[in-house]
């Protein structure tokens, strides 16, 4: 049961003013910090269910934000991770979006029921909201930016 005792939200997860670029070093930044935290235990398996899940539809959904996620069986436990770049980044080659707020979501394969679904659909809920969104691209550190995403409902 140890697996259970990790939250889904931890400040160890929330990565802020990152001078990343594109995608692929985005995505790669937080797969490699999934795995140094033990929310993973196969960093190449969950960059590609992301990838594999990316191709299909970008999951940039506008307001600078994109929520790229991935189910496999390399996530021990599920995890949302959040980098905010201190640049707007161009989010695909498909399309113009750009996102400055990305939150990875990982899923455990075997995962009961649509886990990463309920956690897309409310924390999107919640990125609809001008002052909540406001408040992730102005709030100073992780400890703030964590209590403002626990208050989330999941």
């Amino acid at each position: 049961m140890a697996e259970k005792e990790k939250k889904v939200i931890s400040e160890e997860m929330i990565f802020l003013d990152k001078e990343l670029t594109n995608q692929e070093d985005i995505l790669n930044f937080i797969v490699k910090n999934a795995f140094e935290n033990n929310y993973i235990d196969d960093k190449d398996k969950l960059l590609a269910a992301v990838k594999k899940r990316e191709n299909e539809i970008s999951t940039a959904i506008g307001y600078l934000i994109a929520i790229p996620h991935g189910k496999t069986d390399a996530v021990k436990s599920p995890f949302i991770s959040l980098v905010r770049t201190s640049e707007k980044v161009k989010w695909s080659e498909d399309n113009d979006e750009m996102v400055k707020l990305i939150f990875l979501i990982g899923v455990p394969e075997n995962s009961e029921g649509k886990l990463h679904l309920k956690f897309i659909s409310q924390l999107s809920k919640n990125l609809l909201d001008d002052d909540f969104r406001d408040s992730l691209l102005n709030k100073k550190n992780n400890k703030e930016i964590f209590e403002q995403l626990s208050s989330i409902k999941i």
